[in-house]
């Protein structure tokens, strides 16, 4: 009777948690993920991105972490690793995430000298700024064909040209398109040649690209120091390893091993992470 008992008060205690869990903590977990998803799908869509759909950064920032988890606590049979797995897999997809929206920015910003090139031949050619903006949606490349489409989007929806061009300044985050948009968006307003405007701006578009073009070549040395740099600590590792096995795998058996390897993984991104920012220079 008292294995019966405790079986029955075993069940009982169970389907309370579970009841617990469904209604008091599924509902405000669901919600923020959808809230997340939602946001990334903005994300997404804000930039024309169409290769994957925001779940899947969602189900790979969360069923990526539980799975991590999971498999350093039953394969690793550690906990810390489990943790340490979980913490790492839960921020990939927002790295990732960031790289899209970044790489496309970057394309942006290298298309900027043919927007220039562009604008300065329709305009002289005769132009209104608004063709010149509709000649460019239609023949010139995405991921700027993209952004002027919108823009002619929006004044044939009835916007003012300055609206439409503040409101795409707004949404990039590409500094050397934004000083032609902010450009375009002080000629409208004040007046003054137009074509003339844009010569100025293009000779000092040229001089933020070589200033550029030399910071990346004097920062090269550092971005190999700093890729280098993460790698040398799991060489060393091996070459311990093959010298005293018994001490390099206590870092993975025991608690306190763990607990030295976690932090010397977590030092080393870190380090990493400090060197990108160093050679990370704005123009």
């Amino acid at each position: 009777m008292l294995e019966y008992g405790a079986m029955g008060f075993a069940f009982l205690s169970a389907a309370a948690l579970t009841w617990l869990a469904m209604t008091q903590f599924y509902p405000p977990i669901r919600a923020h993920i959808q809230s997340e998803y939602l946001d990334v799908d903005h994300t997404l869509k804000n930039i024309f991105y169409t290769d994957h759909d925001g779940r899947l950064f969602v189900f790979l920032k969360y069923g990526g972490a539980l799975a991590a988890f999971l498999l350093g606590m039953f394969v690793f049979n550690s906990f810390i690793f489990g943790l340490f797995m979980a913490a790492i897999v839960y921020v990939i997809p927002g790295i990732l995430l960031k790289r899209i929206v970044n790489g496309r920015r970057d394309r942006l910003e290298e298309q900027t000298s043919d927007v220039m090139t562009a604008l300065n031949a329709t305009i002289k050619s005769g132009m209104t700024l608004e063709e010149s903006i509709g000649e460019i949606a239609t023949t010139m490349r995405p991921p700027v064909a993209q952004e002027f489409s919108l823009i002619k989007e929006r004044i044939d929806a009835g916007q003012t040209i300055v609206s439409a061009l503040r409101a795409a300044d707004k949404r990039l985050d590409a500094p050397r398109l934004s000083l032609i948009l902010q450009s375009l968006i002080v000629s409208q307003e004040r007046g003054g040649k137009l074509a003339t405007l844009m010569e100025k701006l293009s000779v000092a578009m040229r001089e933020i690209e070589r200033v550029e073009e030399r910071i990346k070549t004097e920062t090269s040395g550092l971005v190999l120091s700093s890729r280098i740099m993460v790698f040398i600590p799991f060489v060393i590792c091996g070459f311990l390893y093959l010298a005293e096995p018994e001490q390099v795998t206590m870092l993975f058996t025991t608690f306190v091993g763990n607990v030295i390897l976690v932090i010397a993984i977590g030092l080393d991104i870190l380090a990493f992470r400090a060197m990108q920012k160093i050679v990370d220079l704005d123009v």
